[in-house]
């Protein structure tokens, strides 16, 4: 940060992105999930300025500037900002007056790492600090949350925000979004490491086949007669497959079925069983790609291709999918070669260069100072 006269006029604050080691699409249903902060991270820098103009800037994007009075959504990156700052006005009443508003990244887009609650997050975590708003930590994921799903239109549950405030390093959280209740647990992977592969498929959740799911997910339950998938078991799903209709069985049986594994997955991880964890990611993918219908051909293929080969303990898409990234458990020693060999055959098969990355834990949100590298 930039300090004259002892004024401050420039602070830095980050948020990381996310994985999900398992329990994909189950946040919005009221289950469970194992999110972890990784490593990469969006970086806000926010100054204050005279007058009434929000200036928002991002590198290789158009600047968008706009009176503080007159936050309109305009389907664009900036929009992820805007809702922020309109959640604030709606629910504080917030005076905020001119601000210049930067954005840096290394955390890529459209990849399933949660990029843009890392800039919702990151954007009222600046706020929350640099106006005093006294948010507790409770506050600072719900409104983020909030401002993705009544100002971007996506209606995505709280996995994401929550995973860029209360992340911790070496930790991964074991989260109950029914009842909000969450532990930390042990992440040391030891001689295994997590890597990411980027399909350079992307989507636009606001516009794809995220929102559709999330109803037809309801929809079963309405059928079932259920209030929450909480009180839903296999016991309850075999009988009733006629009446749910194919389709609406299906949804139904992911849900059920991820939030098992999940609970799987916190018991073997306490044990630093990673073989065993690698059989429930594969299992979850399979799920996710025949159930729930979130795969697509290329991220299929990246999980199929690592499935047969040496060092790799399991792998799944992750994200809301439609095309993003793979999350891959391997061996250390292997992950060269792993690397090279996806790649390799990723470009054969679909003629694209996809990029790979290890990712390491991280804590949440927090202020920085000037000296941050991405």
């Amino acid at each position: 940060m930039y300090n004259v006269g002892g004024v401050v006029l420039k602070r830095y604050f980050v948020a990381p992105g996310r994985i999900n080691v398992i329990g994909e699409h189950t946040d919005y249903n009221e289950g469970f999930v194992l999110p972890v902060a990784i490593d990469k991270y969006v970086l806000l820098s926010v100054e204050k300025t005279s007058g009434s103009k929000i200036s928002l800037s991002s590198m290789g994007r158009e600047p968008v500037s706009f009176d503080e009075s007159k936050i309109q959504k305009t389907g664009d990156w900036s929009d992820y900002l805007k809702g922020v700052l309109w959640v604030l006005k709606d629910e504080l009443g917030t005076e905020f007056g001119g601000m210049s508003i930067e954005i840096n990244s290394n955390l890529p887009e459209g990849a399933g790492l949660s990029s843009s609650a890392a800039v919702e997050v990151a954007m009222i975590v600046a706020l929350n600090s640099s106006f005093n708003l006294k948010l507790d930590e409770t506050e600072l994921y719900d409104y983020a949350r909030k401002a993705e799903n009544e100002f971007v239109g996506v209606k995505c549950g709280v996995m994401d925000q929550f995973a860029a405030v209360m992340g911790k390093k070496d930790k991964a959280i074991f989260l109950d979004t029914l009842e909000m209740r969450y532990e930390y647990v042990p992440l040391e992977l030891g001689d295994y490491t997590f890597l990411v592969f980027d399909s350079k498929v992307h989507h636009s959740l606001s516009k794809g086949g995220y929102n559709t799911r999330r109803e037809e997910a309801r929809k079963a339950l309405e059928i079932l007669g259920k209030s929450s998938y909480r009180d839903v078991s296999m016991v309850d799903l075999f009988p009733n497959r006629s009446r749910l209709g194919e389709l609406y069985y299906r949804r139904a049986l992911h849900v059920v079925s991820e939030n098992m594994r999940v609970l799987e997955s916190v018991k073997i991880m306490s044990n630093s069983n990673f073989e065993n964890l690698g059989r429930l990611l594969i299992q979850s993918h399979e799920s996710l790609a025949l159930d729930y219908e979130v795969s697509c051909d290329e991220t299929d293929f990246i999980v199929n291709t690592l499935r047969e080969m040496k060092g790799v303990s399991g792998a799944r898409m992750i994200g809301a999918g439609f095309g993003g990234s793979v999350l891959s458990l391997c061996e250390k020693e292997e992950e060269k070669k792993i690397v090279e060999v996806i790649k390799t055959r990723y470009k054969e098969r679909f003629g694209i260069d996809l990029d790979s990355y290890e990712v390491r834990t991280s804590d949440g949100a927090r202020e920085v100072d000037s000296s941050f590298s991405l």
